[in-house]
């Protein structure tokens, strides 16, 4: 046997094992990163805990990015095997005549079905997504619907008695924490900005956020609170269950927003 033959042969066997170790690992890659979105930071965790210095919504990204090698690993081992492939098919299929199948052809065949299939699930998942107009988990008795509402009352007159200072003191401080990165004076995504009152009320060019003593029709609780999935990074606009009762509060008592914080 030619030693040339023997190298090539070699290289690649050694290139088989390579690509199939690769494959192994971002296989248990994605088993572990998917025990850790289902287990120890469930959905609605992001904003309350990490693991190892990760959130949720850390742990999505890698998880989607192994999942992007692992099928590109994947295309490479089909490349490799072309021909096999190919050859296999061909025997198995007596609608094809021809016993040297051009491989060109039904490697773009074959690509141009993957690639049909992918954009009709994608565009499926896209159309499908629905809100949710109620919450997953029925109250459990005949005033539970009050629950969230004495709550946030009850919050906000355990910290501050006074509507005005709520909003300085517990209200506006939610928006600085978590929505003046992306919606401040540096950033404003989507044109919004969490600073100023108006882009929260006006009714003009966008539907308002806000509608005063009306926090369960007010689109800002579905939004932070998880219940609005059909918008771009939806669980980053999740916050906490204690700010998102008090911003209920806040809304429920008229949603007043002060021209500026009161003097200590």
């Amino acid at each position: 046997m030619p030693t040339g033959y023997l190298v090539i042969n070699m290289s690649r066997t050694l290139v088989n094992i390579i690509i199939d170790l690769t494959a192994a690992l971002l296989f248990l890659g994605m088993i572990a990163t998917g025990y850790i979105l289902r287990f120890p930071l469930p959905p609605g965790s992001n904003k309350a805990f990490s693991l190892w210095g990760l959130t949720r919504h850390q742990y999505g990204d890698i998880h989607f990015w192994i999942s992007f090698g692992l099928l590109a690993v994947l295309v490479i081992h089909l490349v490799l095997h072309w021909n096999w492939i190919v050859t296999v098919i061909v025997k198995h299929c007596h609608a094809v005549q021809t016993s040297h199948p051009s491989l060109l052809r039904s490697g773009l065949l074959t690509l141009v079905i993957v690639t049909i299939t992918f954009i009709v699930f994608a565009w499926i998942a896209q159309h499908s997504v629905k809100s949710i107009t109620r919450p997953i988990h029925e109250p459990r008795g005949p005033n539970s619907h009050l629950d969230g509402q004495t709550g946030s009352a009850s919050i906000v007159q355990s910290e501050s008695g006074d509507s005005e200072v709520a909003f300085w003191k517990n209200i506006y401080p939610i928006f600085e924490k978590n929505c003046l990165s992306c919606h401040g004076p540096q950033k404003q995504y989507a044109g919004f900005r969490a600073d100023r009152s108006e882009d929260f009320f006006r009714d003009n060019s966008r539907k308002s956020l806000i509608l005063p003593g009306r926090s369960d029709a007010s689109p800002l609780i579905g939004i932070v609170s998880g219940a609005r999935k059909d918008m771009p990074m939806a669980d980053r606009h999740n916050l906490s269950e204690r700010d998102v009762l008090l911003l209920r509060a806040w809304i429920d008592a008229g949603a007043k927003w002060p021209a500026s914080p009161p003097e200590k």
